[in-house]
């Protein structure tokens, strides 16, 4: 019976830090779009811009992010080579869906306002391309996103092997 307490108390803080770690990425990856579109972040004029829809799709892409982690933590956490294998292709699929998720989500306010439309469809399928429309306009996100998935990988394993 403790066994079992102690396993069911490992997978849950695995899932959790996978959880965490995967939203944080999925945010960062959101910030990097939005910000690369704007150019010059200091020379920005932030009363020009849509910050509650800037903020909506932040918060979307968290809660995105944070069920794709959810979802995909069998992925890390694993030893040896193979597990960092997995752990990369699981952090490459999470931000597919985390971007699918979190589109959905952040148009979830407009499609109860005006209905499902064909741009709709577009926009949440161009949310699938948040990774590497982000490293298109920032390479150097490419080793900040790597270090945040090998972070939840080792805390993932971490937590696999302590309750």
């Amino acid at each position: 019976m403790e066994n079992e307490v102690n396993q069911r108390a490992r997978a849950n803080g695995h899932k959790s830090t996978v959880t965490i770690m995967l939203a944080l990425a999925s945010m960062l990856l959101f910030l990097a779009l939005v910000f690369e579109d704007m150019g010059e972040l200091a020379a920005t004029d932030w009363s020009n811009l849509p910050l509650g829809l800037i903020t909506r799709y932040f918060i979307a892409m968290g809660l995105g992010g944070a069920l794709a982690g959810y979802i995909l933590s069998g992925f890390f956490g694993r030893n040896g080579l193979l597990g960092w294998f997995l752990a990369i292709i699981g952090g490459v699929i999470a931000a597919t869906f985390a971007g699918l998720i979190g589109s959905a989500i952040g148009l979830s306010p407009d499609l109860l306002s005006d209905g499902f439309q064909t741009r709709d469809v577009v926009a949440i399928g161009a949310g699938a391309l948040v990774l590497p429309l982000a490293l298109t306009g920032w390479p150097i996100l490419l080793p900040i996103w790597l270090t945040l998935v090998s972070i939840a990988h080792i805390f993932a394993r971490k937590r696999r092997q302590f309750p």
